[in-house]
Formats: C-alpha cells, sequence, structure tokens
C-alpha cells in the first residue's frame, strides 16, 4: 500500500480561523446589544429590523435569528471555499460578517456609554 501525499487543507484551516473569528464578533454584537436593550431600550438599536424583532418577540428571537444568519454564512462560505474557483469570494462573506459584527458591537458599546468614539 502506497502513502498517498496528504491534500493541502491549508484554506481549509484559514477558513474554520475565520468562522470562528465571525462567530465571537457576531457574539461581541449580541452580548452589547443585550447589554444596550436593558440599559436604554430597542429603540437604542441602531437595525431597525434587530430593534422591530426584540421588541416583538425579545432576547430568544434575536439570539435564533443571530445564530440562523452565523449558520447561514458558515455554510456558504464553506460551500464556497471547497470550489477552488471561489474561495476569495467565501473570505470576503466572512470577512465582511466579522466587519459587521465589530461595528455592531462597537456601537453598542459607544451606545451604553463603554466606549468613547472620538
Amino acid at each position: 500500500m502506497r502513502d498517498e501525499p496528504a491534500a493541502d487543507d491549508g484554506g481549509m484551516r484559514v477558513m474554520v480561523a475565520a468562522v470562528l473569528t465571525m462567530s465571537a464578533a457576531q457574539l461581541f454584537d449580541l452580548g452589547t446589544f443585550v447589554a444596550m436593550t436593558q440599559r436604554l431600550g430597542p429603540h437604542a438599536e441602531a437595525n431597525p429590523l434587530v430593534g422591530l424583532l426584540y421588541a416583538s418577540y425579545g432576547y430568544p428571537m434575536v439570539a435564533i435569528a443571530k445564530v440562523v444568519l452565523l449558520s447561514f454564512v458558515t455554510a456558504v462560505g464553506a460551500i464556497l471555499a471547497s470550489r477552488a474557483a471561489h474561495p476569495r469570494v467565501a473570505a470576503g462573506i466572512v470577512a465582511m460578517a466579522i466587519v459587521i459584527g465589530l461595528m455592531g458591537g462597537i456601537s453598542n458599546s459607544a451606545a451604553i456609554g463603554a466606549l468613547r468614539v472620538v
């Protein structure tokens, strides 16, 4: 039996790290959202859809929506990353989700006064 060369999975390792970073950024957004709405109410949320979702259904539905969106972005990213022609598109989608999560968390932190934005 011959040993076959190991497949190059360097791209998938980067994708796993990116998905973990995206998850952390989105959980940062969710955590600061909870703190902000407890202090200031749902009207403080900059995203009107999230504010409406919270006002109508509360925290559980916001958390469920966040998990569903994380799952969707992860699935799309994994599918695109596995295709040789689309790894940059996959990286771009996950990078946008990271930036969006960080921006949400930073804006929530600024709204509650935990972070000064200059």
